[in-house]
């Protein structure tokens, strides 16, 4: 069987809270509504292609405890293309409390767990060899590595790697491996000093293929080396951004997979990810696929595009 893309990375069981502002120390608030759902940053994005209709596959790992179990029912709910579910005894599963404000700004506080025990010799990377592309979420530096060399020099697989929150020194690293590589506007800011253009410069000629930057209500800037792109970010009733990042990169490896162009694939991306803003949690209000193209239909092509 082929497949559009396999995703690999953590998945994360989620308590989200909707609250007017984040406590401080030594206090104690209400919030006005919570909700429990699966996340990380592979999942999500993993979960957005899907819904799109990509053909998706996963690796992933869960502790043996009660939110392993949470994350495994969710995930085999799912019906993945092909799915392998890792579990592990010497650490518990992901977990990340999270804080979301009325004006969609969200605190979090994550437990990584389990991700340090998902290991090279324990991948079953039998799926990778038929998969256009191969995702990678921020897990262990080393794994990493070793994924990004052996994508490139074991199969024909593109590679994608979701660049946040992922350091200089390890950019620096992967970035001759990637032929797709996305931060979002804070890590690059955070890491590299620069703002989403000169981030994109940056990454493209340290080796990267192709490069965009998240920039959340300003939309995503995009380099290939040759020409610039820009797609703005679109009105939406915002609840909460967590996941956005996360289902743009989904949306986008959907949009590579039906080869539209350049223009296309990030306008359309942008508004899966917008659009998804519009729920408590990276999943409830992720839109299908007549609900982008729709959107797309309603919004001037003159708002993105080739920039110079």
């Amino acid at each position: 069987m082929e497949y559009n893309a396999l995703f690999i990375g953590s998945s994360t069981k989620d308590i989200i809270m909707l609250v007017d502002a984040p406590p401080e120390s030594d206090q104690r608030i209400s919030a006005s509504r919570y909700t429990v759902s699966l996340g990380g940053v592979a999942s999500t994005a993993a979960a957005a292609h899907q819904k799109l209709g990509g053909s998706t596959a996963m690796i992933t790992i869960v502790g043996k405890d009660e939110t392993g179990e949470y994350i495994a029912a969710d995930l085999n709910a799912r019906h993945y293309a092909w799915l392998q579910l890792l579990h592990t005894d010497k650490a518990p599963s992901s977990i990340s409390m999270i804080q979301v404000e009325q004006n969609g700004k969200r605190c979090i506080t994550h437990y990584g767990g389990c991700i340090k025990e998902m290991t090279f010799e324990r991948l079953d990377l039998s799926a990778l060899p038929h998969s256009r592309f191969l995702h990678l979420g921020v897990m262990n530096p080393d794994l990493m590595l070793r994924l990004a060399r052996y994508c490139k020099e074991e199969t024909n697989a593109l590679l994608s790697i979701d660049g946040g929150n992922i350091s200089k020194d390890l950019a620096d690293e992967l970035l001759p491996f990637a032929d797709i590589f996305i931060p979002d506007h804070k890590t690059a800011m955070k890491t590299l000093g620069l703002a989403p253009r000169e981030a994109c410069s940056y990454y493209v000629e340290h080796g990267a293929g192709f490069a965009a930057v998240t920039a959340a209500e300003n939309g995503v800037v995009a380099y290939d080396g040759t020409d610039w792109y820009q797609a703005p970010a679109i009105h939406v009733n915002l609840l909460d951004t967590l996941g956005a990042g996360d289902n743009f990169h989904g949306a986008f490896l959907y949009a590579m997979s039906q080869d539209w162009d350049m223009n296309r694939r990030l306008f359309f991306s942008n508004i899966f990810a917008s659009l998804s803003c519009e729920g408590l949690g990276g999943r409830s209000a992720a839109p299908s696929l007549e609900t982008v193209l729709k959107k797309m239909e309603e919004i001037p092509s003159g708002n993105y595009g080739r920039i110079v």
